[in-house]
């Protein structure tokens, strides 16, 4: 049985918590501080984070089985909308720009082994996350949680931040360029419709 230790958290996560579900094997700067528009909206680029990347993540596979790929653009989008909407970092990880989309290298070593098969939480989790957080994974869930892993992918293809972070590269070249704060912020908040 593999351990993996939360490095941010004093409990230790058995991948026995995760199961696989079997399904077809197809596919499917340097400065501390950014200024990000002229709201004066401020994001600590050193800040560790409110939040483990794995609680995110556990919470969002409590919703369901889900792949990978699709755990990772939902935890992207939550990051991302956290920096447009509060101004702060809710996870402890950046995302890059891989070639299917946003990444945290950490969340994807976690589960790596699960390649594109879905992911299951068994067992009972609890979350430290507050309320208010909460209605943000909430409002995420609302709005991508019905979309596959792959239109998850196809609709961050399309939008800036990934696009800026992968300008120079060819479409299929491994890229490990962190997809910028100051982008994910001042971009998402132009796109928000919300009172």
């Amino acid at each position: 049985m593999k351990e993996v230790r939360n490095f941010r958290h004093s409990t230790t996560t058995s991948y026995t918590a995760y199961q696989p579900i079997i399904t077809s094997a197809i596919p499917t700067d340097t400065e501390k501080y950014v200024v990000i528009n002229s709201e004066d909206i401020i994001i600590d680029v050193e800040d560790p984070g409110k939040y483990s990347v794995f609680d995110i993540a556990n919470w969002f596979l409590t919703k369901g089985p889900m792949t990978q790929k699709k755990m990772q653009k939902l935890c992207y989008y939550a990051q991302a909308w956290c920096y447009a909407l509060k101004g702060f970092r809710l996870m402890d990880t950046d995302f890059q720009a891989w070639v299917h989309g946003p990444v945290s290298p950490a969340l994807w070593e976690r589960f790596k082994s699960f390649g594109y098969d879905p992911i299951c939480i068994k067992g009972n989790i609890d979350f430290a996350i507050s309320d208010e957080d909460l209605k943000l994974l909430e409002d995420v869930w609302d709005t991508y949680g019905d979309s596959t892993g792959n239109a998850l992918e196809m609709l961050s293809h399309r939008e800036l931040p990934w696009i800026e972070a992968r300008r120079g590269y060819d479409p299929e070249e491994r890229c490990t360029v962190v997809i910028s704060p100051n982008t994910m912020a001042s971009y998402y908040k132009s796109i928000y419709s919300g009172d």
